[in-house]
C-alpha cells in the first residue's frame, strides 16, 4: 500500500471539480442517449435512425426514463444528424418540462440530471443564471437518496459562495466514501478558499486533514478512474510504506 507524504497539488479546487466530475456527468447523459436509440432502433426493428420517429417514440411510451432521455434530446442541438440528414434542434423550455414530467413519475435522477444541466450546459444555464434552480433540484434529489449528483450539488453550492454548505455536503459524501468528494475535500484543505467577492479566507488551510483525505481517496478500493488517474499522476508525491 502506498502511503501520501507530501502534497505537491498542480491543480485548483475548479479545474479539479469540473475535469473529474464534468466528465463523469457528460458519459452519464451520453451513455443512457446511446442507450435509447439502441434501445428505440431493436424495439422497433429500424435500421436507419429517424430523429422524430424517436421523439415521438419517447414523448408517447408513458416510461418515466424515456421522457427523462427526451429531456435530456432537448437540451442541446444534435452534433450529428439521423440517417435523414436531420438534426435535433435544443429546446430548453421543453428540455425542463420533460425532466420535471419525468421527475414527478418517480425518477429523482431526471431531477438531478435537471440540475446538473443546467450547471454544466450553457444552453440550459439561460434557465437559470444565478444558479438558484440548480441548487434546488440537485438538493431535493440528493435528500431524497440520488447521490450520484452530490458531487455536482457541492460544486454549485462552492461557486455561489456557500462554502459552508459545499463542504458539509462533500463531507457526508465522502463518510459514504465517494473519493471524488475525498479527493475535493483534500484539494480543499491543501489550498483554502479565498473570496475575491467577501476579501476574506472562507476555508482555512489544514495540512493534516488534506493528507488525512487524500490517503482515503487513494486507497479507496472504490475509486473512480478520475481519481485514480490522479492518485498515480505527478500532481502527487508518495512513499511506500
Amino acid at each position: 500500500m502506498k502511503k501520501i507524504s507530501t502534497l505537491i497539488f498542480v491543480l485548483v479546487l475548479n479545474a479539479f471539480a469540473f475535469d473529474t466530475y464534468q466528465s463523469p456527468f457528460i458519459e452519464n447523459v451520453n451513455g443512457n442517449v446511446n442507450k435509447s436509440i439502441s434501445s428505440f432502433k431493436k424495439e422497433k426493428a429500424k435500421e436507419k435512425l429517424s430523429y422524430s420517429e424517436l421523439m415521438n417514440f419517447l414523448e408517447n411510451s408513458g416510461d418515466k426514463n424515456k421522457i427523462m432521455i427526451l429531456g435530456i434530446l432537448y437540451a442541446t442541438d444534435s452534433k450529428e444528424p439521423d440517417d435523414y440528414g436531420e438534426y435535433i434542434k435544443s429546446d430548453i423550455a421543453l428540455s425542463q418540462k420533460y425532466l420535471l414530467q419525468s421527475y414527478n413519475m418517480g425518477s429523482t435522477k431526471a431531477l438531478s440530471m435537471l440540475g446538473g444541466l443546467i450547471f454544466y450546459n450553457d444552453n440550459m444555464a439561460k434557465l437559470d443564471p444565478k444558479l438558484i434552480l440548480a441548487e434546488k433540484y440537485l438538493w431535493k434529489s440528493f435528500k431524497e437518496g440520488y447521490y450520484e449528483g452530490g458531487i455536482i450539488l457541492a460544486n454549485v453550492q462552492l461557486v455561489k459562495g456557500s462554502y459552508s454548505k459545499g463542504i458539509q455536503t462533500l463531507l457526508k459524501l465522502a463518510e459514504n466514501g465517494e473519493s471524488s468528494a475525498q479527493l475535493e475535500l483534500a484539494l480543499i484543505f491543501q489550498k483554502g478558499i479565498y473570496s475575491d467577492l467577501t476579501k476574506k479566507v472562507e476555508v482555512e488551510k489544514d495540512r493534516d486533514l488534506a493528507l488525512i483525505f487524500l490517503n482515503k481517496a487513494c486507497s479507496n478500493k472504490n475509486k473512480s478512474k478520475k481519481v485514480n488517474e490522479f492518485c498515480y499522476s505527478d500532481s502527487i508525491v508518495v512513499e511506500n510504506k
